[in-house]
């Protein structure tokens, strides 16, 4: 819309208003474009800073068939054929259970090596996509 403010001025005799009318809509996008990350993020953080379950520690069992998460406020059992990818990075694991709706499982949360090794070995085993980008 600004960029045709501006194309416009030729066509108008007041030039000098055209031209402060187009730029003016130009910064406006602009700001809006700029300031749209921001404040998507800050929604999004004060979303999480009200949910009861924020920051709380969840204890995962892994077994050959299904694995389980548990909080303080919830449990949950699922089958490993509900895990779409597994995504092994250099701080953790990601399991997708959809492309938006995932488990992180960081690796300072294992007793040990050996533990990030087995997890490592039976998701490749029984989920079809399976990547490590350490």
């Amino acid at each position: 819309m600004g960029i045709l403010a501006l194309l416009a001025i030729g066509g108008t005799p007041q030039k000098l208003r055209a031209l402060l009318f187009g730029v003016g809509l130009l910064v406006v996008a602009a700001a809006v474009l700029v300031g749209m990350p921001y404040g998507l993020r800050k929604a999004i953080l004060k979303s999480y800073a009200q949910k009861p379950d924020r920051d709380l520690v969840i204890s995962y069992q892994f077994g050959e068939d299904r694995f389980s998460c548990k909080s303080d406020v919830s449990s949950s059992e699922m089958l490993w054929r509900t895990i779409l990818r597994v995504l092994r990075t250099k701080d953790g694991f990601l399991l997708y259970v959809s492309d938006n709706q995932l488990h992180w499982l960081p690796i300072h949360g294992f007793q040990n090596a050996a533990d990030v090794d087995r997890l490592a070995d039976l998701a490749r085993a029984k989920v079809g996509e399976y990547k490590d980008e350490r």
